[in-house]
């Protein structure tokens, strides 16, 4: 059975289809709202919340998107909510003017961590919403229209969080691109520069 399958079945009362449903839906639920609250106690918390929610309000659903979309649109509210009670409300496009012409990481920072830990600690520095439609996008396979009804914007919006997102992450995560080093490749490049400007020096 499908995941709106299971649903179905599970808003006429059963729960045996329910359970199905949240053994298939957990671990996706529980990865996104770890990357979106930093405490792990807070995202399993916020996720039984969402779980219990959906139970609770599944006779009223109404299908109008798919389970899993649905089900991660009450996860955003419920992050949002979570924000708003540490008076922590982020404002997205102030975050993106501190992260402007992102550098790549330093060479020896680069040397020290792995591609995963250090994309880690880029989303994390990411704004809420850009980083909620990163992950929902290269993560867990939404659509546009899909992470538009998560997190209740427009489809342009999503566009722009993450073209926005992608060129930072882009920038910052350099030094792992097949090829040599920006540093190195940096250096190679003056000494290019260097030697052409002796040569026409030399020149009568």
């Amino acid at each position: 059975m499908s995941d709106d399958e299971l649903a179905a079945a599970a808003a006429v009362g059963d729960r045996e289809a329910f359970a199905v449903l949240v053994a298939r839906v957990s671990p996706g639920l529980l990865r996104y709202l770890r990357r979106m609250v930093s405490d792990p106690q807070t995202a399993e918390d916020l996720a039984q919340e969402t779980l219990l929610h959906a139970w609770k309000s599944l006779p009223d659903f109404g299908f109008r998107s798919s389970f899993r979309t649905w089900m991660f649109a009450i996860a955003h509210r419920r992050t949002v909510d979570q924000y708003r009670r540490r008076r922590d409300v982020p404002t997205d496009e102030g975050r993106f003017v501190e992260l402007a012409d992102p550098a790549p990481l330093p060479a020896e920072q680069a040397e020290h961590s792995s591609l995963v830990d250090a994309l880690r600690h880029e989303l994390a520095n990411l704004p809420p919403t850009s980083r909620a439609a990163w992950w929902l996008r290269e993560t867990e396979g939404l659509s546009l229209d899909e992470i538009a009804r998560v997190l209740q914007i427009s489809t342009g919006s999503v566009r722009g969080h993450l073209q926005r997102s992608r060129r930072y992450l882009s920038a910052r995560l350099a030094p792992w691109r097949p090829g040599p080093p920006p540093d190195t490749l940096h250096r190679h490049q003056l000494g290019s520069e260097q030697a052409e400007h002796h040569r026409n020096g030399a020149q009568p």
